[in-house]
């Protein structure tokens, strides 16, 4: 009944730079093109909550009509932070982590759905998150150079 997916890059960046990034929540739509928009309600913490809009016409507007707020289940400043987002019958978890290592900072995605209704929402979701994973490094990269740059 799970899905478990890890991706892992590293990314010619100052790890800090990059959680700098990843941290500013609500712009996750500027690198991320699974999703149109993040609306935070309130600080982020653990335990805090959002509502995020996925990209897609059909997809984005069926979430936006049923879904129900996520929730940061971790937040460690420079680190890392998962946030678990219920599916139909289950959750997604998604975790982003951040790792200096020689050459800049290692970024981890993993993504858990955990659903009778897996293999439904791996085609509905978890395959882009997986497949867009470059996209993703590609965009990141450009945004946290910028910033030390």
């Amino acid at each position: 009944m799970t899905w478990d997916k890890t991706s892992t890059r590293t990314l010619a960046v100052d790890p800090a730079a990059l959680w700098d990034v990843l941290a500013d929540v609500e712009n996750w739509p500027r690198w991320d093109p699974d999703v149109a928009r993040v609306v935070l309600h309130g600080p982020v913490a653990t335990g805090s909550t959002g509502f995020l809009y996925p990209s897609g016409g059909f997809r984005g507007g069926v979430h936006a009509k049923i879904a129900k707020d996520f929730t940061f289940t971790s937040w460690r400043p420079g680190h890392e932070y998962t946030l678990c987002q219920p599916v139909p019958l289950g959750t997604m978890d998604l975790r982003l982590s951040v790792a200096a290592v020689p050459g800049g900072a290692e970024l981890t995605q993993r993504i858990v759905l955990d659903t009778p209704l897996r293999a439904v929402m791996v085609r509905i979701i978890g395959a882009d998150i997986v497949a867009n994973f470059g996209r993703k490094c590609d965009a990141l990269t450009r945004i946290a150079a910028a910033k030390t740059g």
